[in-house]
């Protein structure tokens, strides 16, 4: 019984300690930041005015677009599906997006998003 007793105990404590994989998520937030196509931002820091008819291009043809605000990066999602027909027309600006913010080993979504009007 003791025995069971220090198992148990040792593990729950071992479950506390062990690093998070994923931060708290499901908050709803308003993100300000530039409409990018992940796949160009990723691999070559595309993005801007210059990038605009590219990123445009590749968020139409359904790659996965993200949203920049400051040095985070955010996939954008709408309500489990994807926004890529509306946000294709909005590549390289900067909008203002609110949704359900969530974070799983270091990567970020917006998902439920919805366009902000300025």
């Amino acid at each position: 019984m003791i025995k069971t007793a220090v198992v148990a105990l040792t593990l729950g404590l071992g479950l506390m300690a062990a690093p998070k994989t994923y931060a708290a998520g499901g908050k709803t937030m308003t993100i300000k930041g530039e409409v990018v196509d992940l796949a160009c931002y990723l691999d070559h820091g595309a993005r801007g005015e210059k990038h605009k008819t590219c990123a445009a291009n590749c968020i139409s043809s359904g790659l996965p677009v993200g949203l920049l605000s400051g040095h985070k990066l955010y996939l954008v999602i709408g309500e489990h599906k994807p926004m890529n027909d509306v946000l294709a027309k909005k590549a390289a600006q900067t909008i203002t997006l609110r949704g359900k913010v969530v974070e799983r080993n270091g990567m970020k979504m917006i998902e439920n998003a919805e366009i902000v009007p300025d």
